[in-house]
């Protein structure tokens, strides 16, 4: 298994939901990238409760490929923004952030064509 994601799992996608793998990366890519913005729109305007929301969401995503570092994450974020904890939240959004570009390289390079 993949550090980041269960590439095992991504495997399985096409079977259970009756579609191509690269039609449900771009989907979950497109998902979690709004998830993202809105997280990042929510934190300029102080509303910890809307990225509350926006890092739940992008749980949802993250279940679909058992990408346990970033779930964790989103659920840290997710947590302090409960609490109204804003200085854990934007430290959170920011592990987000950096952990972010490896995954999605990893859901491109697993939804591309081999050769």
């Amino acid at each position: 298994m993949d550090a980041e994601l269960d590439l095992g799992r991504l495997a399985e996608l096409p079977g259970l939901l009756g579609t191509e793998l690269p039609i449900i990366v771009a989907t979950l890519l497109t998902e979690l990238h709004r998830a993202f913005a809105d997280i990042d729109d929510a934190l300029a305007r102080g509303d910890l409760t809307a990225a509350a929301l926006a890092a739940h969401a992008a749980r949802n995503s993250a279940l679909m490929i058992d990408a346990r570092p970033m779930l964790g994450r989103l659920s840290e974020l997710e947590a302090s923004a409960r609490r109204q904890d804003a200085a854990a939240t934007i430290a959170a959004n920011e592990q987000l952030h950096e952990a972010w570009p490896a995954l999605r390289r990893r859901l491109e390079l697993a939804a591309s064509p081999p050769g």
